[in-house]
């Protein structure tokens, strides 16, 4: 065997070295960049994104290493909640390799940190990664307070965006625990501040739509499945999620068709597809594709490997599904006594579920309430505001309406008085038509008659011009006057 020198060793572990630290000073650059913000609170969303984003979906491989970098890096810089920061880290770090009892200790001394200084958005944070866990753990009843608690944090905020990722959090919870029309509530709830606020993001659009084919699929409700299936296949995007949610939803459909072969081949594809993120329904849903299509063998052996998985340990609502299949199993191969053994366990699961239900749905009442109070809250500050609108309104009003009275009062009262006038004036006419005009053309009648009596010709002809003279003269200026107050 060749033996290679010292020095050649030396730097070959130096150009190893040097191409590894290189390659994870690339990876942390954005997340120097981010440490280096100034503002705290936008420092605080951009390290919480890129920790969720990194560690959630990330390899298990290599996870371990990532965590202790992040955590050096982070404790490296005297930023205000590093060490809670990190502790999220860690927290998440031991709940994918599902310590969950050690991540929940993690986010209760990471809580009690931040408690301190009051940090809404750190507090919201943790509040609902706590929630996430003990949803893993199979602890809804605690998730729910959880949640309840952040609920509280977020209303402080005042942060529409993130109260309606809340509400899918929430939604998620009910699901699970068969609190169907519970889910549906906060969904619409969050569908309503996404229209209120144009929250378009594709991912939060692909949260609503895949929780509600989720609550539609397990009601057995294929038109609504086929609708939000329709939604989630028209979002652009190419990620895993995306993707995952999109082939997901397309099985459920041809489980509800009752396709079980086609759905058998799909879901088997999918779980060996390296973009698809698998879970444990996916295996569960495909054990029960087996069972309907006859092959129990099959199913059996699904459900068995499913049983073994710490995963599903606090998980009653899926072991209850699984041990009944079982027992269904057992009673077609004729094997009674196992299959007494398999119901007898359902059982146990079932009062285990319907134990959860109860205090999942006494939880849910309570939140219930609590919204309800904190409407009635919002609606009187809402009432006292348009209170105050209606009173100006009202004020407003009445001025404009004195105001317009007063006016048409003034312009009758013109009117009145003009009409008076006219009236004056119209009676003036008339007696000046009746004694004046008229007197004087009397006279000239008269006169005219005087001077065509053949008696009267002689002397009183020149009088009897000069009082036709007369007479026409004060014809004229009663005509005249006349004329004048008919012009006015």
């Amino acid at each position: 065997m060749l033996k290679m020198p010292r020095f050649t060793l030396l730097l070959l572990f130096i150009c190893c070295f040097s191409t590894a630290f290189s390659q994870q000073s690339a990876k942390c650059d954005s997340l120097l960049k981010f440490i280096k913000i100034k503002d705290q609170d936008l420092r605080e969303q951009k390290i919480v994104t890129y920790i969720k984003t990194n560690f959630q979906d990330l390899p298990l491989d290599g996870l371990r290493l990532k965590k202790d970098s992040l955590s050096a890096l982070i404790s490296g810089f005297k930023i205000e909640n590093s060490n809670a920061l990190a502790l999220l880290a860690e927290s998440i770090y031991q709940k994918r390799i599902l310590r969950f009892g050690e991540a929940k200790k993690l986010m209760l001394n990471a809580i009690e940190l931040v408690q301190k200084k009051s940090d809404h958005f750190l507090l919201y944070t943790f509040f609902s990664q706590m929630a996430f866990i003990q949803t893993d753990e199979g602890d809804g009843i605690d998730a729910v307070y959880s949640y309840e608690l952040a609920k509280g944090e977020v209303k402080k905020l005042n942060d529409p965006y993130l109260e309606a990722v809340l509400y899918i959090n929430i939604s998620d919870i009910y699901c699970r625990t068969g609190l169907y029309s519970q889910s549906l509530f906060y969904l619409d709830k969050a569908q309503t501040l996404s229209d209120k606020h144009k929250l378009y993001q594709m991912n939060f659009l692909r949260l609503i739509n895949y929780n509600k084919a989720e609550n539609y699929f397990r009601t057995n409700n294929y038109d609504s499945l086929s609708i939000y299936h329709e939604r989630l296949r028209l979002l652009k995007g190419q990620t895993n999620k995306l993707y995952t949610s999109q082939k997901r939803t397309g099985y459920y459909l041809l489980l509800l068709k009752h396709d079980y072969k086609t759905a058998i081949k799909r879901i088997n594809s999918l779980l060996k597809d390296s973009l698809y993120i698998k879970v444990d329904i996916d295996e569960q849903y495909l054990a029960s594709a087996y069972f309907f299509n006859q092959q129990i063998d099959s199913a059996a052996y699904v459900i068995n490997n499913l049983l073994l998985r710490p995963t599903l340990i606090n998980h009653a609502e899926i072991k209850f599904q699984l041990y009944e299949m079982l027992g269904e199993i057992a009673l077609i191969k004729n094997d009674n006594k196992q299959a007494a053994v398999n119901f007898k366990e359902a059982f146990q699961q079932s009062k285990q579920n319907i134990n959860n239900l109860t205090q999942v749905g006494n939880v849910a009442s309570q939140m219930k309430i609590s919204d309800v109070q904190s409407m009635y809250y919002e609606n009187m500050l809402i009432y006292r505001k348009e209170q105050l609108k209606l009173r100006f309104t009202v004020a407003v009003a009445f001025l404009i309406v004195i105001i317009v009275a007063i006016s048409y009062r003034t312009t009758r009262q013109k009117r009145h008085y003009e009409k008076l006038l006219h009236m004056a004036q119209m009676h003036e006419l008339a007696n000046i038509n009746s004694h004046e005009v008229r007197n004087h053309l009397s006279n000239i009648l008269g006169l005219l008659d005087l001077m065509n009596d053949e008696h009267n010709i002689g002397s009183e002809l020149p009088k009897t011009k000069y009082y036709l003279q007369y007479s026409a003269e004060q014809l004229d200026k009663a005509l005249k006057n006349v004329s004048k107050k008919l012009s006015n």
